[in-house]
């Protein structure tokens, strides 16, 4: 677990990353955090955090990646590990269509456990492995994230595809989200107007070799 005790940032977000057992949250994590992948991974006990800071728009942002390190196999993931999560990172394998077909479930508890502000985004992990191996055809994946309002990106720790834009656009939204909360407060406790405000965010998903855009607009405002 990373030392969380240096404050030379400006926002710290707490990122969940869920998913079924083998699908690549680890991996995942530790590209992004580290920097590198590592083909044979031993499942960890308990709960694992790492945290990387990124440089958005003038602004240093902490993102605390939770990895839930094996207890999904038991699905024994509690409310506790919900808490206080600023976003939730629900990853299935393409090549396994099991683990896609979990999605709803996984998405069941992160409505139960979290507020409705915290940002939601599917992702299909493994793009390197192509061909018959793949199980989820992009638009299926795409349909049932616009269906339930979720971000979606595809993504291969493997290969680093993605990992880099995927947390960086999260970071982006997450901090816009910080700032209309704060604006929004400020404008209460003085009885002005407040109007909602919406921002949104951009992923791709990747469909015989092009990027395709698929758009999310989500309401940021509390009230």
């Amino acid at each position: 677990m990373e030392d969380t005790s240096r404050n030379d940032f400006k926002y710290l977000f707490k990122i969940l990353v869920i998913g079924d057992v083998g699908v690549g949250k680890t991996s995942l994590i530790r590209r992004f955090t580290k920097g590198y992948f590592a083909e044979n991974i031993s499942s960890t006990v308990g709960v694992d955090v790492d945290s990387k800071i990124l440089n958005i728009h003038g602004d240093k942002v902490k993102l605390q990646c939770w990895d839930t390190a094996g207890q999904e196999k038991h699905r024994s993931i509690t409310q506790s590990y919900y808490r206080n999560a600023d976003a939730v990172i629900m990853i299935f394998d393409l090549t396994n269509r099991g683990s896609f077909a979990s999605i709803p479930q996984w998405l069941m508890d992160v409505q139960r456990y979290t507020t409705k502000n915290a940002v939601k985004v599917l992702v299909g992990n493994k793009t390197d492995l192509k061909g018959a191996k793949r199980m989820v055809n992009s638009r299926s994946a795409a349909n049932l994230a616009e269906f339930e309002d979720l971000l979606y990106i595809e993504t291969s720790a493997k290969w680093d595809d993605n990992i880099e834009t995927l947390f960086t656009e999260l970071a982006e939204q997450l901090r816009e989200n910080a700032k209309s909360r704060n604006l929004n407060r400020q404008n209460c406790t003085t009885n002005y107007s407040v109007v909602k405000k919406t921002f949104s965010i951009v992923s791709y998903i990747k469909k015989l070799g092009q990027k395709l855009p698929i758009q999310t607009t989500a309401t940021l405002c509390g009230i």
